[in-house]
């Protein structure tokens, strides 16, 4: 077991900096490309204009681990964490001609933690910057940057087939901040409908035996939007390194009149990672082509409420032999803290079944929020059920309370060493 009280620093003159009103609404899910970000342009005097999100969470959370597990990393059944954690989102904009069009994002964190929880299973700790790069407009539709950055795209509910570089969904540990990774990336336009981007990243893999875990990880994207008629999203992309087979893929998504939509999203390589010379191959990095992608169909209501059912194939499931292993078997692509992850792919069947909703205005009062999902494996018999409970008692703080249980036979034991687990958290927005 661990228990550690820690501190991560924030730099005075940089709180000290900021001047700008506060915003109260809490990013947390990846950027859908170089423009999925708000900045505030009614005020710009001097030479930059600041805007910025001041957030502070506390959070209890108790867990049930799998017996098998929770002894195998000298812990007990249960385990508790209590943690405070300071949230600065921070972007500058230059307005003068000398850096015009040049943009800073910087989301440092501040966190104490006390944390029982075995030292096998995931740091939920943030880095101290979660996000921290530079972005330059160049003219004729041409962007670069370079920093710690967090990316995201395509119409998934959760895993993304086609972004190996972040495989996590949030599910591990609830309420947390997912943070970026360390890359330089470049976009331009290709039409007045599409736009193509690439990126070379750390992908910060935790090592794994037999497995390489080294080198850079690269991305290639291409995407075209479609708003006239039926909105319609179609994209392409190509990546790999860094200890990852290079793969290609693709996603696309429709919407079906005011409410329907459809989406999908694949990925296929040559095995998943690449294992080490001479050590055995695991099942999803053996020399043959496999693919993963996922199906899903969503509803959204006008109240803003959104209902997903979503179908998910995973070509690299683990052989039985591996099922039997925690070291492989346990939290696949998790690794040591929230910023890195190991080079095994997140779901460890061959197919799944996910049902999602998000009630934003429960009981038709925008106080109350209901989040919800329901993810069946169909090879064998397990479940993981999640509910979020949130009330708003004004726009100063929000409160959430989440419930996790998961269930699985005796084959899928060591996949879902959380049994069941609940948290309470607050939210306070300054």
């Amino acid at each position: 077991m661990r228990s550690r009280r820690t501190a991560n620093r924030l730099i005075p003159a940089l709180l000290a900096s900021v001047s700008a009103p506060l915003f109260t609404a809490l990013v947390a899910a990846p950027a859908a490309g170089d423009d999925g970000w708000a900045f505030d342009s009614s005020r710009q005097k001097g030479t930059w204009s600041t805007d910025y999100e001041l957030t502070l969470q506390l959070i209890r959370e108790r867990e049930h681990l799998f017996s098998a597990f929770s002894t195998s990393s000298g812990g007990g059944g249960r385990a508790e964490r209590i943690a405070a954690e300071l949230r600065l989102d921070l972007q500058l904009r230059c307005n003068s001609e000398v850096c015009d069009g040049t943009r800073l994002v910087l989301k440092p964190r501040l966190a104490l933690a006390d944390d029982e929880r075995p030292r096998a299973m995931p740091d939920p700790e943030p880095d101290w910057l979660a996000e921290g790069y530079l972005l330059r407009e160049l003219g004729g539709g041409v962007r670069i940057g370079a920093g710690k950055r967090l990316v995201g795209w395509g119409p998934s509910l959760s895993y993304s087939p086609t972004n190996r570089l972040f495989p996590d969904n949030g599910a591990v540990t609830p309420r947390r901040d997912i943070p970026g990774k360390p890359m330089a990336f470049a976009s331009t336009n290709l039409s007045a409908r599409g736009r193509a981007s690439l990126l070379l990243a750390d992908p910060r893999l935790d090592p794994v035996e037999g497995i390489e875990s080294g080198g850079t990880f690269g991305l290639a994207r291409a995407e075209w939007n479609w708003v006239e008629g039926q909105v319609t999203s179609l994209g392409a992309v190509a990546g790999g390194g860094g200890g990852f087979r290079p793969y290609v893929g693709g996603y696309f998504q429709r919407g079906l009149g005011d409410a329907w939509t459809i989406g999908a999203e694949m990925a296929a390589s040559r095995g998943y990672a690449d294992a080490e010379n001479g050590a055995p191959h695991l099942a999803q990095n053996r020399e043959r082509w496999r693919w993963d992608g996922v199906f899903n169909l969503r509803y959204g209501a006008a109240s803003g409420a959104e209902t997903g059912l979503e179908l998910i194939y995973n070509g690299y499931a683990q052989s039985k032999a591996e099922l039997r292993n925690p070291q492989i078997a346990a939290l696949p692509s998790a690794g040591r803290g929230p910023s890195r992850n190991r080079p095994l792919h997140p779901y460890v069947q061959r197919r799944y079944a996910l049902l999602q909703t998000t009630w934003p205005k429960l009981f038709g009062d925008r106080r109350w929020g209901l989040t919800a999902r329901l993810l069946q494996g169909l090879d064998r018999a397990s479940t993981s059920s999640f509910a979020e409970l949130s009330f708003s008692p004004g726009d100063a703080a929000t409160v959430y309370l989440g419930l996790s249980l998961s269930r699985a036979g005796e084959a899928l034991e060591m996949s879902q060493p959380v049994t069941r687990s609940v948290y309470l958290a607050v939210d306070a927005f300054f």
